[in-house]
Order: structure tokens, then sequence, then C-alpha cells
């Protein structure tokens, strides 16, 4: 018991600092209303797993959820602890939350033109809070060219290939660039993070990874974020 609350003290140690010096990862809850409820539900897990792998890291980010309201805080304030949460949260949008700092908001979507290259600190990152993008392709897209916002895709294409029916989840690309905030590393970041049944098998085959890509091994994460995110923290 005594370990868990040292271990709990540290975390919120590296989440204080991250407040103060982190990278600020903002996640955009507006597109609610585009989805049926088991997508939602399927995003509230994807950021429940996004907040437990952020506290687990060595240097976290700084997470916000903007345009936090109606049917997705409902599902949100289910989670244990999520009122606890150390993170940022804003019924708001981000462009309302954090107008001073327009100039260096930049949305991350595959559609962009712009390649991300490395990570600036003084840069705030957005990841569209999207279940099941197939659907509405192009939509954060246009959304950061209507806000007249910097957008930029990840460099997944320079270190493998992904199969064109496959988009990444929330939560992958959150743990990618937490993944590269650790190791200055992309293809590290993209490997360790990107299932292989996401991958051309040339490219697993290459990296000589062998992955327990299945179904059990999710509900393993998935139980030991459910358990870590339902201890109750205070800022």
């Amino acid at each position: 018991m005594e370990k868990r609350s040292e271990e709990r003290e540290r975390k919120i140690e590296r989440l204080t600092k991250a407040k103060e010096h982190g990278l600020n990862i903002v996640i955009d809850l507006e597109f609610s209303h585009l989805m049926i409820s088991t997508e939602i539900n399927s995003l509230v897990q994807q950021i429940m797993y996004c907040y437990a792998v952020n506290g687990r890291c060595a240097y976290p980010g700084h997470l916000w959820l903007t345009g936090c309201k109606e049917d997705m805080e409902t599902q949100l304030k289910r989670l244990p602890g999520f009122d606890g949460w150390f993170i940022e949260k804003e019924s708001t949008s981000y462009i309302e939350a954090l107008h001073v700092q327009k100039e260096n908001l930049v949305y991350l979507t595959a559609d962009a033109n712009t390649t991300l290259e490395d990570l600036d600190p003084k840069h705030i990152y957005i990841v569209g809070g999207l279940v099941d993008r197939n659907r509405r392709k192009g939509i954060t897209m246009r959304k950061a060219k209507e806000q007249g916002i910097q957008t930029a895709r990840l460099p997944i294409g320079n270190y493998l290939k992904m199969l064109s029916s496959q988009v990444l989840t929330v939560n992958q690309v959150i743990e990618i660039l937490l993944k590269y905030l650790e190791t200055g590393d992309w293809k590290a970041s993209f490997f360790q993070v990107i299932p292989q049944r996401k991958r051309c098998e040339a490219d697993a085959d290459e990296n000589g990874v062998k992955e327990k890509d299945n179904s059990s091994e999710s509900q393993k994460k998935l139980k030991r974020s459910e358990e870590e995110v339902g201890e109750n923290e205070s800022e």
C-alpha cells in the first residue's frame, strides 16, 4: 500500500512538471454529434487509455480535453476517478480555450501536406476525437483549414507501410507522440505502438518484430488502464 502511494506521488510530480513545461496535447471532442453511442463509448475507453499511458511515462505530456460537454462529458464522468484526473477539461473548443496561442496550434491529420519532423515544445498538438474516420474522411483537415491553424501529419510513410484500410486510433496517435518524447526516434515509436495487423508484413519482417497482437493482450492493457485511472488523484 505504501509503495502504491509513493508511486502515485511520483506520478503526480511528473504530471505537475508536465503541466508547467511539458508538451501540450489536445483531444478535440467536438465530433461527438457525428458518432453513435458505441463509438462514443469506444472513444471514452481510448481517452482512459491515453491518460493511463501518459501517467506511466517518464516524460509525460500535458493532456487537454476540449469540447468536453453533453454526451461525451456524461460518458467520461462515468469513469472511476475522472473528476480527479490531472488533465485540462474544457467545455469550450480549443480555439476558444487557447485563443491567445492560436499561432501555435497544430492539428495532426493524415490529410495534411506538411510532414511532422520533430515535436516543438512551443506548439500545441491537436488530435481529432473521432471514431471511424473512414466515414468522415478529411473532416479534421477541413476544420483546421477553416479555422486558419497549422496542420501536420505523422511521418509514418517514411518508416513503414500501412494497410490502406486502416487508420490510427486516438490513443495510438497520442502514445506515438509520448514514445517520441521519450526516445526521439520516430521509427521506434511507430513500431512499438502500431499493431502488426495495421502494417504490411514486409515491415514487420524487416524489423524482426514479434508481437502479441491479439484481443487478450488488448484486454490486459485495458484492464491495467482501468485500475490506474480508478485511483482518485488530486491536483
